[in-house]
């Protein structure tokens, strides 16, 4: 549990998983510098995550494996009744997110693919003085899609796949649930609780996808991606000075439903343009229930998040024989509503501007590299302890650098 949370928090804080909520979109370094705008043309192994349709597009047995870093920092400001403290650092820390696809073209207009990827993050860690630590001291989420997937060509122009979308789902979070009284006695400050559990690979949904060529350089795809019904279960513990209460503790944290779409466009031989929207079910996300030992009681978090939606456009150039450059542009919306009960995730909308590099080495060899900065719009949110007292919180100068690298090989 205590994984999850913290990697859930830096996805939600600083935008580490360069999505809204705790989604990621980094199935590869292609696939992060094109900023997902692979909906109509498949690339690479990114598209088993993307749109399983487009593996079709992919002619050779390609095996891939690469990784994707994450470091994302802010600071918060916090003020109660009307009272300001002092800005609050955040920084969780530096995230290596590793993935691997494989791609394998068969008879029959059928292709197969496989692909390993970190689907689903969350990571942030504020300092002990913050005055919401009630809430949440350190949140950490990992989530790993094994995401197995087939295409059919119909015609020569329309292509269908179809995958399942197994999830091992980790969640770790450490609070001082008794903080909010720490200004009357500070023993109260001491108290802390630490959860963490998994839910032990037994979640798995599935994704559709299509694709359409409607002219020879244009091409058209959507993907669905249905909801994930994921149960954690892990322990709880409580400490307090000179003893420590514990026990088996769970939780249901649904992934929520999504749908995608967007178009591929060859302008030249030599310049091509994609685009996307997507739009994700976060409101489904409605309350957190933790069920703790009796000695503890249960925890509700009552989140109130919204849907969110994701707009994309990547333009690339193939500048020499073996070379291609990539920029993007994504605007993703802020999940977060104006009420809500859990400082996991800071509010803000997220501005994300990547760019990368693609090097065939040889005929069967590639390389590529990517480099993004994220960038969190400052919003605020408020919340009420249990004494009934009003915090404003809000994140500034939220900032997230990501960088990573895939090697391809074509058989």
């Amino acid at each position: 549990m205590k994984k999850l949370m913290v990697l859930a928090t830096a996805v939600f804080a600083a935008s580490a998983a360069v999505a809204s909520g705790f989604a990621l979109y980094e199935p590869t370094a292609i696939g992060t510098s094109y900023g997902g705008a692979l909906l109509g043309r498949g690339l690479d192994g990114s598209a088993n995550s993307i749109n399983p349709a487009t593996l079709d597009d992919i002619t050779n047995i390609t095996v891939q494996v690469g990784f994707v870093t994450e470091h994302p920092r802010g600071r918060i400001g916090i003020s109660r009744d009307g009272r300001k403290y002092s800005c609050s650092p955040m920084d969780p820390g530096f995230f290596v997110l590793p993935h691997f696809q494989v791609v394998a073209p068969a008879l029959w207009g059928l292709t197969f693919g496989l692909g390993i990827t970190p689907e689903y993050g969350l990571g942030t860690r504020y300092s002990h003085n913050n005055i919401m630590t009630w809430s949440s001291k350190q949140t950490t989420i990992e989530g790993f899609v094994i995401n197995p997937n087939v295409s059919y060509r119909i015609t020569d122009d329309w292509s269908v796949g179809l995958g399942a979308r197994l999830l091992y789902f980790d969640f770790e979070q450490y609070s001082y649930p008794m903080s909010y009284l720490a200004d009357t006695n500070p023993q109260y400050g001491m108290i802390r609780n630490h959860l963490h559990g998994n839910n032990g690979l037994s979640s798995c949904g599935w994704q559709i996808g299509t694709r359409y060529k409607v002219l020879d350089n244009l091409s058209v795809g959507a993907v669905y991606k249905s909801k994930i019904d994921t149960r954690v279960k892990g322990h709880s513990n409580l400490r307090m000075p000179g003893y420590v209460l514990g026990g088996t503790a769970s939780a249901n944290l649904d992934i929520p439903q999504s749908i995608a779409a967007g178009v591929n466009w060859d302008i030249t031989s030599d310049w091509h343009l994609g685009a996307m929207v997507s739009w994700t079910d976060w409101s489904e996300l409605d309350t957190l229930l933790f069920k703790l030992p009796a000695s503890q009681g249960n925890k509700n978090i009552k989140l109130n998040w919204h849907d969110s939606w994701r707009v994309g456009i990547a333009p690339s150039w193939d500048f020499a024989k073996d070379w291609t450059a990539v920029v993007s542009y994504v605007y993703d919306t802020n999940v977060c509503s104006y009420e809500q009960q859990s400082t996991m995730l800071p509010p803000g909308d997220r501005q994300i501007v990547s760019g990368g590099v693609s090097w065939r080495i040889t005929k069967n060899l590639q390389i590529d590299v990517t480099y993004g900065i994220v960038i969190m719009d400052a919003k605020s949110m408020h919340m009420r302890d249990a004494l009934g007292r009003n915090y404003r919180m809000e994140c500034r100068h939220g900032l997230s650098h990501a960088a990573g690298c895939t090697l391809t090989y074509r058989f």
